[in-house]
């Protein structure tokens, strides 16, 4: 993208690619309503007076010949996404009309095709957002569950950048004081005590703190958790996984090894992506190599799951199989849920017959033939989990670019803490607190540079 060159007037598709009812072409720079004005016309190719936040209906044309009949919408400057002069151009689906009317507009003059967020990247440098919530917008578009756009909708209405900036405002505030005592030494000023900026500094690293915790939060309610199903052959793996998605995804059978590669489902339960991945059953002896193969896959989806349904047939008794099945749950003690399947028949294993090879915590019942108790097991999938604070309490997503810089503001700011703890001068302390300050704005995209920019804008779509 060239971040230095903004006086072309851009043009793109900011709906998807592919056949639809509607496609929607976005232009904006300052040349916007002469480029349209040379090609949008009525019926009888008449010039249209195109006026400020109007809908009107009209005719694409390329010299004589209709290309498609459309509707417009202009919006003036500065009151705009772009903070420019902006026309969306609604056109039928179908895209051969949507790319002879674009090529239409960029053989006008002083008109390129838009690089990948640079309406946004507009916004951002016209001032209509900062960076933090220019950000929230490639969020937005990306999010893979209703909970994490809705975080993703905080975050671009400003509930990120509100904590950002208070934090900011609390230490502009802090280091006013310390330049005031610099400036000013032999002045009759109250100037804040030791125990007043340890105070004040404590306040500020608090609020660090809190913004801080969220990311675990805003991460997994936007990325969601992983359930590995595991267990022997024929346990009820893949029924688990068809009653949790309500319909028969999975292959069941009475023949031992149907399932010989790992499946993965999404599903959403209380606002929370769930990747479910039905598994492999895992048997000491198996002469099938495609089995063996998928033995191994299951081995690295309980490695990578965040948690792990362990699933035993409780109208058999246990076997030298469900003891290396313990083994390969050893470090997942604290992510383990047991499933005692089949509980409508005769229990030949019991749970304290489990306690005895393997400590579990969490354990539910289930049955696939009546379909009882899987709301349970999810259940208690957020409980061990600790998933309700995600669900409820998580207020905006936080971006890894943003969590490694203010993790490197909290540490500048305990920086300070200290230097003010030891009695250090109020110059060593007030450059240590600057250090703080340039972190703040380049979350907010303040005074940032451009190789910084680059790389955030190039995660956008083009359109966007």
């Amino acid at each position: 993208m060239n971040l230095f060159k903004q006086e072309d007037t851009i043009v793109a598709l900011a709906t998807g690619q592919g056949k639809s009812a509607l496609a929607t072409i976005r232009i904006s720079g300052k040349s916007a309503m002469n480029i349209v004005s040379s090609v949008f016309f009525d019926g009888k190719h008449n010039p249209v007076d195109i006026k400020n936040k109007t809908v009107h209906h009209g005719f694409i044309y390329s010299d004589s010949k209709k290309l498609d009949e459309v509707i417009l919408v202009y919006m003036k400057a500065p009151h705009t996404y772009t903070g420019e002069d902006t026309i969306e151009i609604s056109t039928h689906g179908n895209m051969l009309i949507v790319q002879s009317v674009i090529e239409l507009l960029l053989a006008k003059q002083d008109v390129r095709l838009a690089d990948k967020g640079e309406f946004t990247y507009r916004a951002f440098i016209n001032n209509k957002m900062d960076l933090s919530e220019a950000e929230a917008v490639c969020d937005l578009i990306n999010s893979g569950s209703s909970k994490a756009v809705e975080l993703a909708l905080n975050s671009l209405q400003g509930s990120f950048s509100s904590k950002i900036k208070e934090v900011k405002e609390d230490l502009t505030l802090l280091f006013a004081y310390l330049e005031v005592s610099l400036d000013y030494p032999e002045e009759d000023i109250d100037f804040l005590s030791r125990e007043q900026k340890k105070e004040r500094m404590q306040k500020i690293i608090d609020k660090v703190e809190g913004i801080i915790s969220s990311y675990s939060l805003s991460k997994t309610a936007a990325d969601g958790v992983k359930i590995a199903v595991a267990g022997k052959p024929n346990a009820g793996k893949s029924s688990i996984l068809n009653c949790i998605l309500g319909y028969q995804r999975s292959i069941v059978t009475d023949i031992a090894g149907t399932t010989t590669d790992t499946i993965e489902e999404k599903i959403e339960y209380k606002n929370i992506p769930f990747t479910i991945i039905d598994t492999a059953g895992i048997r000491r002896h198996s002469s099938n190599t495609i089995e063996k193969i998928g033995q191994e896959r299951t081995k690295e989806s309980i490695n990578a799951a965040d948690i792990v349904l362990w699933v035993i047939d409780s109208n058999t008794i246990l076997d030298s199989d469900d003891l290396r099945i313990c083994e390969l749950l050893k470090n997942k003690q604290d992510k383990i849920i047991l499933v005692l399947n089949k509980s409508d028949l005769e229990q030949k294993t019991s749970l304290d017959d489990i306690l005895k090879i393997y400590p579990v915590k969490e354990f539910a019942s289930f049955s696939s033939v009546k379909e009882i108790n899987i709301e349970n097991i999810l259940e208690k999938i957020f409980s061990v989990l600790d998933l309700e604070q995600a669900a409820e309490k998580s207020e905006f997503l936080l971006n890894a670019r943003q969590y490694d810089l203010i993790c490197k503001v909290k540490t500048a700011l305990k920086t300070v803490s200290d230097l003010i703890d030891k009695g250090d001068s109020d110059e060593i302390v007030s450059f240590e607190a600057q250090n703080a300050l340039l972190l703040l704005n380049e979350i907010l995209g303040y005074d940032v540079n451009q190789d910084i920019l680059r790389t955030v804008f190039s995660k956008f779509c083009v359109g966007k």
